[in-house]
């Protein structure tokens, strides 16, 4: 099986287009994905931290406002609820009054709502491209990796014919067994989770045939040959260049059952000649779809030849034990409350008073979205979301500080030019 490292085209290890993917790999220079992760988790707060201050400013300046415009709206709701018309015409003269815009009042919030929601989409997104990459290549790693210890003992006399009844048997073991060492030392863990490419919960280690079809993307397509009456063959969508070569060094055509058409028994691709089958055509598929679905099926066979050692080490154990997606629900959840600390609101006369405790229903909702987040995507944006909300919550709660200390030294200042003026 020499023709597998001789002629397969190394796989992209990283994808090359995409800002994020270029920016996570700058980080990933670490030498740890998951560290690159934490680093890029933290920068971007840090970046986005004046957006942050300012929406809290702007927020806290409007609850200050509403504070002390609450009597006369009250009074107004109350005296005129039922002529909504008038209501609204004097509640506009109250925030007039005030030089209160509901909506500017707003925008710093709209803002970073805006960016902080592109971050995520596009982050999400990039992340899961990137993991779609990562478990192709590893696949790509594996596969070659059982191609050479393969060639390497298959015709070897060395092995207890007690276990093994022929050589070939051998190697395939051999091969599956140093492809389960292989795993252990190209994929990316973190903590408790053996894979960050893969969900942290229940799923295995490395996916199944269907899994990584599914996860990456990989479609059959038939290539064309238009240098010769070859009607074509099977090219994996992760891999156009290359025609689809199964573990036993054949290609798939499409058989031309036409008058005089020509179906060769030999591709001939990099100066290599390998063998080709036919998918065969009936009644109710055409020759272009059976070749696609034998193709299919036989890499569906060959996947599980490769990662067997894995699966058989692996065997019963979880990828990962739900501790980001538990941390994310309960980060989530206690970060609205959280978010009150330092906040003091006052009333119309300056007084401190206590406000309003937020309601455990708006917790409740956004714990859930980062469950189904968390549980269901790469474990890489699961790190980011838990990461992200821990530092939302820390950093929030220093701004509430600082907010607090400016306004104690810009009352302090008044007071003392109060003073004076009297004194004067």
């Amino acid at each position: 099986m020499d023709f597998i490292t001789n002629l397969l085209l190394t796989p992209v290890a990283w994808p090359t287009s995409g800002l994020w993917e270029k920016i996570i790999a700058w980080f990933a220079g670490v030498g740890s994905f998951a560290v690159a992760i934490i680093l890029l988790t933290l920068c971007l707060k840090i970046v986005l931290l004046p957006l942050d201050f300012w929406q809290k400013s702007t927020g806290r300046k409007m609850s200050y406002q509403q504070a002390l415009m609450k009597p006369e709206l009250d009074e107004i709701n109350k005296k005129y609820g039922n002529n909504p018309n008038v209501k609204n015409q004097k509640m506009a003269e109250v925030y007039k009054k005030y030089n209160v815009s509901p909506a500017s009042s707003c925008g710093g919030m709209l803002v970073y709502m805006l960016v902080s929601s592109l971050v995520f989409i596009t982050l999400f997104s990039a992340l899961g491209n990137i993991s779609r990459v990562k478990i192709n290549y590893e696949y790509y790693q594996l596969r070659t990796e059982y191609a050479t210890v393969y060639n390497l003992n298959k015709e070897s006399t060395d092995y207890d014919t007690t276990i093994y009844n022929n050589a070939e048997e051998y190697a395939v073991t051999v091969a599956q067994n140093a492809v389960a060492e292989k795993y252990d030392e190209i994929k990316e863990g973190f903590l408790s989770i053996k894979n960050i490419w893969r969900a942290d919960n229940w799923s295995s280690v490395f996916p199944n045939a269907n899994e990584f079809i599914s996860s990456t993307n990989t479609n059959f397509y038939i290539m064309e040959d238009t240098e010769s009456e070859f009607k074509g063959y099977v090219v994996l969508s992760t891999d156009t260049t290359t025609p689809y070569i199964d573990l036993q060094g054949k290609v798939y055509g499409v058989f031309d059952s036409t008058d005089g058409a020509v179906n060769p028994t030999v591709l001939t691709f990099n100066g290599v000649d390998y063998t080709i089958v036919y998918g065969q055509a009936t009644e109710d598929i055409t020759a272009k779809d059976a070749t696609i679905e034998l193709a299919k099926n036989q890499f569906i066979g060959d996947f599980g030849i490769v990662t067997k050692g894995i699966n058989d080490k692996y065997e019963g154990q979880w990828n990962g034990y739900l501790i980001l997606v538990v941390l994310a629900a309960v980060v989530t959840f206690l970060s609205q409350y959280l978010s009150t600390i330092g906040v003091k609101a006052k009333d119309k006369k300056g007084n401190e008073v206590k406000g309003a405790k937020p309601s455990p229903i708006m917790g409740i909702v956004l714990a859930g979205l980062m469950v189904a987040f968390t549980i269901s995507y790469t474990s890489a944006f699961a790190l980011y979301i838990v990461l992200n909300s821990i530092l939302s919550t820390v950093f929030g709660i220093l701004i509430n500080l600082t907010l607090n200390a400016l306004e104690k030294k810009k009352e302090k200042k008044k007071t003392i030019v109060a003073d004076y003026v009297i004194k004067k």
